[in-house]
């Protein structure tokens, strides 16, 4: 299973359009597995510490970090390769 951490904040014009994105890649991609983690939290703010996480938004899938919005291809060219290196253990 592919996991996708998007760290995002609420005002941020930018999260909104990668949220959208990703929402869309899961619903036609059932064995994704989305958690997004808001800045605006404490524990938002400690995991994006922990993870080294400073811009938002920031998409980490599978541990390959992407910093900003991808196109629809960027996220798809991304979701495939962590799919080919076995995804998440």
């Amino acid at each position: 299973m592919t996991r996708i951490r998007l760290f995002t904040h609420p005002i941020c014009q930018g999260c909104t359009e990668a949220l959208a994105l990703v929402e869309q890649l899961a619903r036609s991609e059932p064995a994704l597995e989305v958690e997004v983690i808001s800045l605006a939290t404490p524990r938002g703010r400690t995991m994006a510490q922990e993870a080294g996480v400073v811009v938002v938004p920031t998409l980490v899938v599978d541990g390959e970090r992407f910093v900003g919005v991808p196109s629809w291809e960027e996220l798809c060219t991304l979701v495939q390769r962590a799919s080919r290196s076995g995804g998440a253990a």
